[in-house]
């Protein structure tokens, strides 16, 4: 153990790319942060400690230790080894005991009892604790049991465009002139995602083989081990099915359908908790229809969406190209790094009376609170398709009596004044770099 902490304590800081996420909490609050594997919570956590070196935290009284480090000797790594890492800590850096210190624990829900372990050190040491973990339901209902009110959640999603711009060292903010810099890099972002570590290679087949293997670990590690599992051809044929469906309506029914037509024999109910599985392991979002009626909410279809453009391109067959569904994705998973805080169905899909579709609607359907309108769409060239999509965003108006919405193309701008309201449309990139709705 001293040689672990050794290690990582002798071993500098590397240089990250900024991420947006504010995370900094004051008093003794544990900070979480979770998402997908490999979407870059290590790097977020260097962040913060380089953050800290900056304001004058003694390095030496910060910790950071990975506990997916296959070093720690697998099952049978417990409560006991953190009670040994947080001593060989203070023994190696004894002043940190009584000055503070700074620990930050890396995939945290790798050991068994260690939300215990946390609330005890908070309570009983005078340290700021930082926690990161690809598990949503384990790292929230742990710490919502354990710390009752004293710990804050905060997901991370892989790079957003911005972050995507600054990671290939172009400004994030363009002159007018540069346009197409920012066209072709967004059509780009669509393609290859954000995840850092493939976004560093440049051979296109490494880059989707690297994406499929995301995949691969989470069926196996965050699903298969972590709930005890054991029909993989079923899981993993899931999680591909609803990745490569990615932007479009599913239901449970109709993906155990497709299932059994395969030869997998699996039932609804298994059916369902796989994809709440899948969901806590951040590999896919199931975003429901706007409706006041849960009823209604549980029988109608729900919308899929990978957790990254390039995982959903990754895995769909070589001949599907479908930028409008990962153009839409995008849209989607921008708007929930901007609105962290919204309830389930904050952001959902809406049908019209006439059964006319608008891709999102931003507010809160239980209280009656409808707030923003977005379309999606690659162009608005195409006569059928302006009818279309403009309609349905009047009737959504109308019925919401909602005065404005909002229509992302790819390279297009326009007003369009209708009888319901003003509708904008504008061109992503530049939706993409500013801030709020």
């Amino acid at each position: 153990m001293e040689l672990l902490v050794k290690e990582w304590q002798e071993r500098p800081l590397p240089a990250v790319t900024r991420r947006d996420l504010t995370i900094d909490l004051q008093g003794s609050l544990a900070t979480a942060i979770i998402g997908m594997r490999r979407s870059g919570k290590t790097w977020r956590l260097f962040q913060e400690m380089e953050r800290l070196a900056g304001e004058g935290v003694n390095p030496a009284h910060m910790l950071y230790f990975n506990f997916d480090d296959e070093r720690l000797g697998g099952d049978g790594a417990g409560v006991d080894l953190l009670d040994d890492l947080l001593e060989t800590f203070f023994r190696l850096n004894p002043p940190a005991r009584k000055e503070g210190a700074w620990l930050f624990f890396d995939e945290i829900q790798e050991i068994p009892g260690w939300a215990r372990f946390a609330r005890r050190i908070i309570d009983t040491e005078k340290v700021k604790l930082y926690l990161s973990g690809s598990s949503s339901r384990m790292l929230s209902t742990e710490i919502a049991t354990e710390f009752r009110g004293r710990s804050l959640a905060f997901e991370l999603l892989p790079f957003s465009f911005r972050e995507f711009l600054r990671y290939r060292q172009v400004p994030e903010k363009p002159a007018i002139r540069d346009r197409s810099l920012y066209e072709q890099a967004f059509t780009e972002y669509l393609t290859v995602g954000g995840f850092p570590e493939v976004l560093s290679q440049q051979d296109p087949f490494v880059r989707t083989g690297l994406l499929q293997s995301y995949l691969d670990v989470v069926v196996l590690r965050d699903v298969l081990e972590r709930h005890g599992l054991s029909n993989a051809r079923g899981v993993r044929e899931l999680a591909h099915t609803l990745v490569s469906h990615n932007g479009n309506l599913v239901s449970v029914k109709r993906l155990t359908d497709q299932l059994t037509a395969r030869d997998i024999p699996i039932g609804k109910e298994m059916t369902g908790q796989i994809c709440g599985h899948l969901e806590d392991a951040f590999l896919v979002f199931f975003v429901p229809i706007y409706t006041q009626s849960l009823q209604k909410m549980r029988v109608n279809p729900q919308k899929v969406y990978a957790s990254d453009p390039g995982l959903a391109l990754a895995v769909q067959p070589a001949s599907t190209v479908n930028l409008g569904q990962r153009f839409e994705q995008a849209v989607y998973l921008e708007l929930r790094r901007r609105f962290p805080l919204l309830r389930r169905g904050g952001i959902s899909y809406y049908l019209t009376r006439d059964r006319r579709e608008v891709d999102f609607i931003l507010g809160d359907p239980a209280r009656q609170l409808p707030a923003a309108l977005f379309q999606v769409c690659v162009s608005l060239k195409d006569a059928q398709t302006r009818e279309r999509e403009i309609k349905a965003l009047q009737m959504a108006m109308e019925e919401l009596e909602l005065k404005k919405a909002l229509i992302l193309t790819l390279y297009e701008r326009d007003e369009i004044q209708t009888d319901a309201g003003l509708i904008e449309v504008r061109p992503a990139w530049e939706w993409f770099l500013e801030e709020g709705v």
